[in-house]
This record gives C-alpha cells, sequence and structure tokens, in this order.
C-alpha cells in the first residue's frame, strides 16, 4: 500500500552536489560473483515458511549526480545486489552532472509511476520540478549517499539514507590531531563552496580544527563548471606555496588521481599525505601501490539496507518512513591507511559478507530471491 505524502515547499535550484563526487573516472566495473547468497533453509514448520511477507515488485528509479563517478558506480552496483532478493526492479538514470537532466530524469520517473524514487550524492535543490511532481504522485523520495543541504530534509519525502558528511569531516579533523605523523604539519586543502556534498564535509573538518585550537593553514576554493581544471591548478598552487611535509584534503574521491601525478614530478611523495573520501578501487589501488594516501571510509553499504528494509515495509505494511535520526549515521567516517584494511581486502568495509548477514535478517520476515549479484 501506498500512504500520501506531504511535502515542504522545494528551494531554488543551486549549485550540483558533488560529494558522492563526480569525477572523470569511470564507474567501477563489478566483479562476477564469487557464490551465491541465497536465503538460507530453515528448519521452522512449513507455516512459519507460508506467514513470510511477499515484498511486491517494486520499481524504484535511481537517480546519480553523475554515472562517470567511480564511487557512485560502486554505490550503485550495491544497491542493485541488495535489491535483487526483494526481486526489485532498478531503473537507472544518469543525472549527467546537469540539473536539467536529473529533473528529467524526475519526470521520466513519475510518467513511468515508479514505486520510489532514489537520488544520489544530489541536494535536493536540483530537482525541485521533480520533486512536486513525485510528491503529486505520491511517490517517495529517498536520498542515499551523503546528507542533504540543511533545510532540504523535508524534500525526501520517503527519508534519509546517508553519511553525516559534517561528523565526518570533524572525525577526519581528529584523525590528523591524533596522529604522531601529521599533527604536527600545516593542514592545506581544496573546497567547494558552490557545493553543500563536498563543502559539508570541508566544514565539518574546519570547525573541528578551529575547535581543538588550531585550522587551515591554506584553504582554497574550486570552480564547480570547470571543477577538473580547476582542483588540478589549484592544488598544484597550494604545492607550490607550501614546501616541506603538509597534509592535503580532498573533498571529493577524486583529488589524488588528478594531483598525484604533480606529487611525483615533484618528488614530494614522502612529504605531502592526501586525505581522500571513500575507498574507491582506483584508490586502494594506488594505497597498495605505495601513495600517500589516507581515505575517509564509511559503511556505505548500510544506507541500501536500511533504506530497503524501510521501503519494504512501506510498501507492505504501511510502515511510516523512518527518521533521519536513525538513518543517518554519526560520526559516520573512519579514516583508514592501507596498513588498517582487513588482511587481503580490498575494502575497509567489504559488502558482500555484509550483504550475506543482512539477508539473514530480511528472510525472517519477507520471501527473498536468491542473491546472485556481488559489488565491490
Amino acid at each position: 500500500m501506498r500512504r500520501s505524502i506531504l511535502l515542504a515547499a522545494p528551494l531554488a535550484a543551486a549549485a550540483l552536489l558533488v560529494a558522492g563526487c563526480s569525477s572523470s573516472s569511470t564507474p567501477a566495473e563489478t566483479s562476477a560473483p564469487a557464490e551465491s547468497f541465497a536465503p538460507a533453509e530453515s528448519s521452522a514448520p512449513a507455516e512459519s515458511t507460508a506467514a513470510l511477507k511477499d515484498p511486491g515488485k517494486l520499481t524504484i528509479g535511481l537517480i546519480p549526480s553523475t554515472a562517470t563517478s567511480e564511487n557512485l558506480g560502486v554505490w550503485t552496483a550495491q544497491f542493485k545486489a541488495a535489491a535483487e532478493v526483494f526481486g526489485y526492479t532498478i531503473d537507472l538514470c544518469d543525472g549527467a552532472g546537469d540539473p536539467t537532466k536529473m529533473e528529467a530524469c524526475m519526470s521520466g520517473f513519475v510518467t513511468k509511476k515508479v514505486d520510489a524514487i532514489v537520488t544520489m550524492a544530489l541536494g535536493g535543490e536540483e530537482i525541485p520540478n521533480g520533486m512536486k511532481q513525485a510528491a503529486a504522485a505520491n511517490i517517495p523520495v529517498m536520498a542515499e549517499g551523503t546528507s542533504v543541504t540543511p533545510g532540504n530534509e523535508a524534500l525526501y519525502t520517503g527519508g534519509i539514507y546517508a553519511d553525516n558528511i559534517v561528523k565526518s569531516g570533524a572525525a577526519t579533523a581528529d584523525f590528523i590531531l591524533g596522529n604522531a605523523d601529521l599533527k604536527d604539519r600545516p593542514i592545506v586543502g581544496v573546497e567547494i563552496t558552490q557545493n553543500y556534498g563536498g563543502q559539508g564535509y570541508v566544514n565539518g573538518l574546519r570547525d573541528e580544527l578551529i575547535a581543538k585550537g588550531t585550522k587551515y593553514t591554506d584553504l582554497r576554493d574550486t570552480n564547480l563548471a570547470d571543477l577538473i581544471n580547476s582542483m588540478t591548478k589549484v592544488s598544484e598552487a597550494i604545492f607550490t606555496a607550501h614546501p616541506g611535509k603538509i597534509v592535503m584534503i580532498d573533498f571529493s574521491d577524486f583529488g589524488y588521481a588528478l594531483w598525484g601525478p604533480t606529487v611525483k614530478r615533484l618528488n614530494r611523495e614522502s612529504e605531502i599525505t592526501t586525505i581522500t573520501r571513500f575507498d574507491n578501487p582506483s584508490s586502494v589501488k594506488a594505497m597498495k601501490e605505495g601513495a600517500p594516501l589516507i581515505t575517509a571510509v564509511t559503511k556505505q553499504w548500510q544506507h541500501w539496507f536500511d533504506l530497503l528494509t524501510a521501503l519494504a515495509a512501506y510498501h507492505v505494511d504501511g510502515t511510516p518512513f523512518p527518521p533521519n535520526s536513525e538513518t543517518v549515521n554519526e560520526p559516520g567516517a573512519t579514516v583508514a591507511a592501507i596498513a588498517d584494511f582487513p588482511a587481503g581486502s580490498d575494502r575497509f568495509y567489504p559488502f558482500d559478507p555484509a550483504l550475506k548477514e543482512q539477508i539473514k535478517i530480511w528472510e525472517k520476515t519477507y520471501k527473498l530471491q536468491p542473491s546472485t549479484l556481488s559489488a565491490p
């Protein structure tokens, strides 16, 4: 069943959210499944199995801010793998880094009468018309990945399932100040004031540094309209201005891919340590090859599990969506070097074992399909 949804008046369209973040890299390839995670056979009486609920045949519209982001490619693969066990269909529409395209995706999903719309790495202000259309059609809109722009929470009528990016930034600051090798270095970095998805993380880090009696030595803005070139040029200017050992903060998941070659060319790999966001396959590969790179990682897959749990309960039983206080992770980040990763793993928090455990929980309530998909 579907509940009637009220929607607050949307804000005017603003800058594109990148803290998924959008990048020029291609989506991560999903590895072939190593095993099938079919629901475990139960020894319960037959009538117990018969009492399991049918989660329905839902179609979920998914809008990543851009499908060219490696990180969002990972998140999409995780969502598809988790949704598969419910038998849900994922209809992907690439936001392509363009609010006009995102609005078209929203309109298309409303026309198709999907059962829910999920946005990844959007703040809410990019799709005001789409939000109105979805509300009029009683289609819940759900945010996934990162907390949304303050003031836009009510736009997401199906809830927000995300990292608290401000507290993720604060956790990164605490890591730096508690690390013997980094705490006395100048802290420098890039920010993106046009975009909350990246800037919220920087704000949290900056404010925590101030609260602990220190601050950024050099923090420079970048241009959202020409982000790749801007980040590359600004990072080079920062490196020139600060010889010696520094900590370089990346608001995105792809900064080191842009300025890593400069670090090598300057022969400063022993001096410049970058802290990036998310353990993308390319970042982990660079870390394993000895790059001076540390990453702020999260249990990203938990958001998909929470979202699907809430969506199934809403459609099957009419259960209200949970409050954001229950679905936005806090602090939402663990800062890790490659030596901190589980032995033999390319992910700090591996997805496939987590899905296997989550299936054991879901199968107590719902009739599930065999799990055949894997994800990074």
